[in-house]
C-alpha cells in the first residue's frame, strides 16, 4: 500500500486524523448510556448521572456559620473546620455530629475563628455547629436561609485568650 504524499496527507496527517477520530468516538460513546434501560456510569467514559439525575427538592447539609454581634451569618470554610479538602472536612463534620461530639469541635472552631484576623472572622462573637434542610432551587435562585436548621452546639470566639 502506497500513501500518496502528493496531496499533503502524509504519514503524519494520516496518524493524527485517525487518532482524531479515535478521540472523538471516546467522546460520544458514552451517550448511548442515556439510551440505555439501565445506564452505568463507566469512568472514564462517564455520562454524569450525578448532573442529569432528579434531585431531591430538599436535600441535607452539615455546615459550621460564624455569628457576629449583630446576628449576621457568615459560612465557616472547611479550611478552619478541619484537615481536608472541602467533602472529606463536611463527611468529617457529620460523622462528630452523629457521634455527639458537636461541644468540642465548636470549641476548637471558635479558638481557630479567634486566631485568625482576615476580615471574614475578624467580627464574629460566635460559632455554630449545624445541620440544615434547604430547598435546592431556592438555594439557587438567591434563597439561601434554611427550610429547617437544627444547631447541635455554640461556642463563644473567646479573643482575649489568643497569643
Amino acid at each position: 500500500m502506497s500513501l500518496d504524499t502528493s496531496s499533503g496527507a502524509g504519514p503524519g496527517k494520516l496518524l493524527a486524523l485517525c487518532f482524531c477520530f479515535v478521540l472523538i468516538g471516546a467522546v460520544l460513546l458514552p451517550i448511548r448510556e442515556n439510551l440505555s434501560r439501565r445506564p452505568k456510569d463507566n469512568f472514564p467514559l462517564s455520562y454524569y448521572p450525578m448532573f442529569s439525575s432528579k434531585r431531591e427538592p430538599i436535600e441535607t447539609f452539615y455546615y459550621v456559620v460564624g455569628l457576629d454581634a449583630e446576628g449576621h451569618r457568615s459560612q465557616i470554610r472547611h479550611n478552619v473546620i478541619g484537615d481536608g479538602g472541602e467533602n472529606q472536612v463536611r463527611r468529617g463534620l457529620r460523622k462528630t455530629i452523629n457521634q455527639g461530639r458537636a461541644p468540642e469541635l465548636a470549641q476548637a472552631i471558635a479558638q481557630r475563628v479567634a486566631q485568625r484576623d482576615g476580615r471574614r472572622y475578624r467580627d464574629l462573637v460566635s460559632v455554630s455547629v449545624c445541620k440544615g434542610k434547604y430547598s435546592v432551587d431556592d438555594y439557587f435562585h438567591g434563597k439561601t436561609q434554611p427550610v429547617s436548621e437544627r444547631v447541635y452546639a455554640t461556642a463563644l470566639v473567646d479573643r482575649t485568650q489568643t497569643p
